[in-house]
């Protein structure tokens, strides 16, 4: 996939999470379900707080050299999607997801979503500005999924976002 269709597919996931954000009453989106899992809130401030470090590192690419450059091909997106996947039910999963940082949380739903708006149209001019060279050859750490190259992040970024809408859906549906 080239890097402009990645990136106006990852513009409409982009989109789609911020509609679905205001969907939700404010009571409704600070909410908790009644499992204890995630409010809409939360997903979205998951969804803001896995970004803004990738708006940092496309900004100076360079910095990524410190990781190294990639030791295999790239993986494409339906690779990146089942290697999240199949590690993100792995036993090792638990501990990475349960201390990630969901703290503060916007004090209004619309300060959440515009901050999400901003965040996001950040990463994608960022992204918009790297060279070929850099999409295939730099990478960084995820702490789940270990090193990804830049290409991977994107893949992995747009079905991240669109895992988070869904289950932003569901809880809107059954509200």
């Amino acid at each position: 996939m080239s890097l402009q269709e990645t990136l106006d597919k990852l513009t409409l996931a982009f989109a789609a999470a911020e509609k679905t954000g205001n969907s939700f009453s404010e009571e409704q989106f600070f909410k908790r379900p009644a499992d204890g899992k995630w409010s809409a809130a939360e997903h979205m401030q998951h969804l803001f707080v896995s970004v803004k470090p990738l708006v940092g590192l496309f900004g100076k690419p360079e910095i990524m050299l410190q990781f190294g450059k990639r030791s295999r091909p790239s993986m494409n997106y339906d690779e990146v999607v089942d290697y999240y996947l199949k590690t993100l039910n792995s036993p090792v999963a638990a501990p990475v997801v349960s201390r990630n940082n969901v703290e503060g949380l916007s004090a209004t739903q619309a300060e959440q979503i515009a901050n999400q708006h901003s965040i996001h149209a950040k990463f994608i001019e960022r992204a918009a500005g790297l060279p070929d060279e850099v999409l295939d050859e730099y990478q960084a750490p995820h702490p789940l999924l270990g090193l990804l190259t830049v290409r991977e992040w994107l893949y992995f970024t747009h079905y991240h976002t669109l895992h988070h809408t869904k289950t932003m859906k569901g809880l809107l549906s059954s509200s």
